[in-house]
């Protein structure tokens, strides 16, 4: 249950934060009402009745979507099938984050609409740079970025060091505790990822939003502050998170340990989230009364949420759903980047349908022409029978242990290079529903290998130790 319980923890903050920074209750407090500008003639008495409508009503319906996605979350839980329970949780999140929008892309259509009925007719999108401020006003300081990362590359480096036995630590029972390796690579990965995010993010063009210099820059300064000090923080949540795991991986391997420090890992993480999106909406409050240049370029926002403007040398702009930036989809960079994306999205669901369809395909060894074939789907192994040495049947006992180097690992199969039982480099060909499996040496590689059964694989190595 550990991967179901790390998904929660980040699906329900995500979704609560989602929903109270896009669907607000006080939306006179608000830059941008579901993607539409906020404007003094929303406040008239009748205009006002009408959007105070609209998000009512809009609300109800992302509140209703919560209480339903925290209800399908729970269900899919029970799944007693864990490869059919992690690909649909994959298809959920991807899904579900989408269908959460909807409602504010549907309220963006009736705010436009709205608009019109009260005769405001948008302008072209004409966008205004402070020469003054243009390239002046950074927040992030890359040193900051970089102190975290080093720290936890470290903890990277010393892991694959132990596991590679270049290095040993007097005392230390490290063994069948590779886990540490794949851990600190994949928040070393987050890290090196959050870099040229912040430093985008940090380089985003100024917003303009008065005639005078100094507001403009004051007003991005503090935007990018908030921004910067995120992903400060995020990079050193993954430092001091690795540093932990590592000290505890020496002391106990108990999952449980490991899903409280990764839940309180997350609840940081979604609480600097939190704080990103309060002080934006402080900053955008504090700067209303300050804001006398005021651009009406709605129409450039697809549903509030996709910023198309071929006219515009942006490529990155503030969003107006969510936090963060986006990419100009009228930039000639941002079309390959939306295009690069949208193949990207469909080959990981692609990609995640045959991890499925693999899973769930029967796995069969066999000997033909004194070669022993692993076939599941495709022939993975092809060894002759001559060069197999030290056959013997071992069992798949309590404590049996597998951690995948490379391959494929969603139970019950489990094909590629895995540690098992703390012996590296071994290639597998294992269905962990069975109760035993052959072990031999061929080539100098190791080899596991299991039949769809107990009685294929036993079969298999008759045939092998009588040949």
């Amino acid at each position: 249950m550990f991967a179901d319980i790390v998904l929660l923890v980040i699906m329900i903050p995500s979704l609560l934060v989602m929903f109270f920074y896009e669907y607000p209750a006080k939306w006179e407090e608000r830059r941008f009402i579901f993607g539409v500008k906020n404007r003094g003639e929303f406040r008239e008495k009748k205009t006002s009745s009408e959007i105070s409508k609209i998000v009512s009503r809009t609300r109800k319906q992302a509140l209703a979507f919560i209480i339903c996605s925290f209800v399908i979350m729970g269900l899919i839980m029970l799944i007693p099938d864990e490869t059919i329970r992690m690909t649909i949780w994959v298809f959920f999140i991807i899904v579900d984050l989408i269908l959460f929008s909807i409602p504010f892309m549907r309220s963006n259509l009736e705010m436009k609409s709205l608009k019109r009925e009260i005769g405001i007719k948008s302008s072209a999108g004409t966008t205004y740079t402070d020469l003054k401020g243009a390239g002046a006003v950074h927040a992030l300081k890359i040193q900051s970025l970089i102190i975290p990362n080093a720290i936890t590359a470290l903890c990277f480096t010393i892991s694959v060091l132990l596991d590679t036995g270049m290095i040993q630590l007097e005392g230390a029972d490290i063994d069948g505790k590779y886990a540490l390796t794949s851990m600190t690579g994949s928040f070393l990965f987050v890290g090196l990822i959050l870099i040229p995010v912040a430093i985008l993010m940090d380089r985003i063009r100024n917003e303009v939003i008065s005639s005078e210099s100094v507001i403009n820059i004051n007003f991005n300064r503090a935007k990018k502050k908030v921004y910067a000090d995120m992903f400060i923080f995020m990079s050193w949540a993954n430092a001091v998170f690795v540093v932990l795991y590592a000290i505890m991986l020496f002391f106990t391997s108990s999952e449980l340990v490991l899903i409280i420090q990764f839940s309180v890992y997350m609840i940081f993480v979604m609480a600097s989230l939190a704080r990103l999106v309060k002080q934006s909406l402080a900053i955008d409050k504090h700067y209303r009364t300050e804001t006398n240049i005021d651009i009406d370029d709605d129409d450039k926002w697809i549903f509030g949420a996709f910023y198309y403007n071929p006219d515009d040398r942006r490529l990155n702009v503030a969003k107006r759903m969510g936090v963060g930036g986006t990419i100009n989809m009228g930039h000639p960079a941002g079309k390959v980047i939306t295009v690069v994306t949208a193949i990207f999205l469909i080959t990981a669901l692609a990609f995640t349908g045959l991890l499925t369809s693999l899973g769930k395909s029967s796995m069969h060894v066999s000997i033909s022409e004194d070669t022993l074939i692993c076939t599941q789907v495709f022939d993975y192994y092809k060894i002759p029978v001559s060069d197999i040495n030290n056959p013997e049947i071992c069992a798949m006992e309590k404590g049996f242990s597998l951690s995948r180097q490379v391959g494929i690992g969603m139970e019950p199969v489990f094909i590629g290079t895995f540690i098992v039982n703390g012996e590296p480099d071994c290639r597998i060909f294992l269905n962990t529903d069975t109760d035993s499996y052959i072990r031999f040496e061929a080539n100098g590689k190791v080899y596991c290998i299991s039949g769809n059964s107990d009685q294929e694989t036993r079969e298999i190595f008759d045939k092998i130790t009588s040949e």
